[in-house]
């Protein structure tokens, strides 16, 4: 991967799940895609060939989700929080530790909305810039032409760090941060504004995941995720074969 110039970082201290969603032998965070729409790829961490995506499978530290046009993927942490992954983005679970959580967002937009989780930490990356949070509504754009965007909703504090400089968003505001920048000061959403009823949406959405959640242990995670990739494996070769 090639070095960055920044990073856009976010940083979430947030305040306690309940203690259902919690592994209690885990400091990792059950991080699992909720939803798919479309065509949306995984890379598994370690590298080989891409599946394609499939609600239920838990995601691992280095796996890249990738979405095409048209597509969506949705991503819970521990079923308490949720990011909606916008079609042409591609995202990397960078680091799934809870005490210093990193993403990336080499490309597209995402919108997140965290839970409050005391002193854990929360970076999310994109190639232009560098940002920090506590439990917040928020969103974040990394396009192809060097500038980055971040966006706060109807709660939270952002701040947002670019090369020589940084600011603070606060509630309904966003800023941009070219390449080589310092973020612009921070303005009233809009560019964010369109994706407001987006948000309120996935808040909605987070309702119903919380009561869907199902815990499961680090040894049932691995062995879903297994049986998963095995089976998106297999169904690709049967269509390679087929068009032979």
């Amino acid at each position: 991967m090639r070095l960055l110039p920044a990073a856009l970082l976010l940083a979430a201290g947030l305040a306690a799940l309940p203690a259902a969603a919690q592994d209690a032998g885990s400091g990792s965070w059950d991080a699992r895609l909720t939803a798919v729409t479309g065509e949306v790829s995984v890379y598994p961490a370690g590298g080989g060939e891409a599946i394609a995506a499939s609600s239920g499978m838990p995601l691992d530290q280095g796996d890249r989700v990738a979405t095409s046009s048209g597509s969506s993927a949705e991503i819970s942490l521990d079923g308490s929080s949720l990011i909606d992954l916008q079609e042409d983005s591609e995202f990397t679970l960078e680091r799934t530790e809870k005490s210093d959580t990193s993403f990336f967002l080499s490309l597209g937009t995402l919108l997140a909305k965290i839970q409050a989780l005391g002193g854990y930490r929360m970076s999310v990356r994109t190639p232009d810039a560098v940002a920090a949070v506590r439990g917040t509504e928020f969103g974040v754009e990394s396009d192809a032409n060097g500038e980055s965007r971040v966006g706060v909703f109807d709660e939270g504090r952002v701040e947002v760090t670019g090369q020589g400089g940084r600011e603070i968003l606060n509630a309904n505001q966003e800023t941009a941060v070219r390449r080589g920048f310092a973020p612009e000061r921070p303005y009233a959403l809009r560019r964010f504004l369109v994706r407001r009823a987006r948000m309120r949406a996935e808040i909605r959405r987070l309702r119903a995941v919380r009561r869907g959640w199902r815990r499961l242990s680090s040894a049932q995670r691995s062995a879903l995720r297994g049986r998963m990739i095995r089976r998106m494996r297999r169904r690709r070769r049967e269509r390679l074969l087929r068009r032979r």
